[in-house]
């Protein structure tokens, strides 16, 4: 009865793209196949089981981990947990089973690349399906790190998604639309944080692994996680008038000024009377 449900689970779920390189070039394929067994090693938690995802796609997706650490991770001014969500995100977008069900592609386009614009790139079309519920509560993980709050585009839980997208067509030639559908059985499902503040105990040797084999370098902090604030801790503090203002800096400016001001009046003043001197004829 368990090998025939089995059976049945897979034989619904299946995979939509993979990626094929011919040594640095590398292409997403739309395929129709079935989930196969394969190392992960960028995914623990998906390592050894039923994936949709190859070799090529790991070295991607650690190239691309490598950069979430960066941007949005502690080593870049952001916090482990938001780093963490992305990447069991793109874990599940890139190797889930049931990629079919939340995951179309779309044929082709050709775009600019983002890195480099004379450069035109062969683009696969992708949309995703999220729930919105789920978009807000990753955003709410990240949206006070560093580099979100200094992109315009990811000030909301939408825009934090589509930027994520539109950047895969400079790092996967994947040009991605996230459509956002409150229903379980077509979004794409998978366990996250939305709590920023949440803090994973460390093991005997110190290190801090999340219990699907992710390694958090350390908790997140109030500069880039608002839950972790506390009420006496200030924010954020308007700018006062005479903020930045220096005195002796003015003092000099003005002391300056009036020097000059006073010299090229006089200047003026001995100019005038020597020429007055010129035009008056003695008698």
């Amino acid at each position: 009865m368990i090998i025939l449900f089995t059976f049945i689970v897979y034989t619904y779920s299946r995979c939509a793209f993979s990626v094929e390189c011919q040594g640095n070039n590398c292409d997403p394929l739309e395929v129709d196949t079935e989930p196969f067994i394969a190392r992960v090693s960028q995914c623990p938690h998906m390592d050894g089981t039923m994936v949709c995802c190859n070799k090529n796609q790991d070295d991607q997706m650690q190239r691309n981990f490598q950069a979430i650490d960066a941007s949005f991770g502690n080593a870049g001014g952001g916090c482990d947990i938001c780093a963490y969500n992305l990447k069991k995100f793109w874990c599940e977008y890139t190797c889930s089973p049931n990629q079919s069900q939340f995951l179309t592609t779309n044929g082709y386009t050709n775009m600019k690349d983002p890195l480099n614009p004379k450069n035109i790139l062969k683009v696969q079309l992708v949309e995703i399906k999220v729930k919105p519920q789920v978009a807000c509560d990753m955003w709410s993980s990240c949206k006070r790190t560093q580099f979100a709050s200094q992109v315009t585009a990811m000030k909301t839980p939408g825009g934090f998604f589509n930027f994520q997208g539109e950047q895969a067509v400079g790092q996967a030639k994947q040009f991605i639309s996230v459509k956002f559908v409150d229903n379980d059985e077509e979004t794409i499902n998978f366990d996250f944080v939305p709590d920023c503040k949440y803090e994973y105990p460390p093991g005997p040797d110190g290190k801090i692994v999340t219990p699907d084999g992710f390694i958090i370098s350390e908790k997140c902090s109030c500069n880039n996680c608002d839950l972790m604030c506390h009420d006496e801790e200030i924010l954020y503090q308007a700018t006062g008038v005479f903020e930045g203002f220096n005195g002796y800096l003015v003092l000099w400016v003005w002391a300056g000024t009036i020097v000059i001001a006073a010299l090229i009046t006089g200047f003026r003043y001995y100019k005038q009377k020597t020429e007055n001197q010129i035009l008056i004829d003695p008698i």
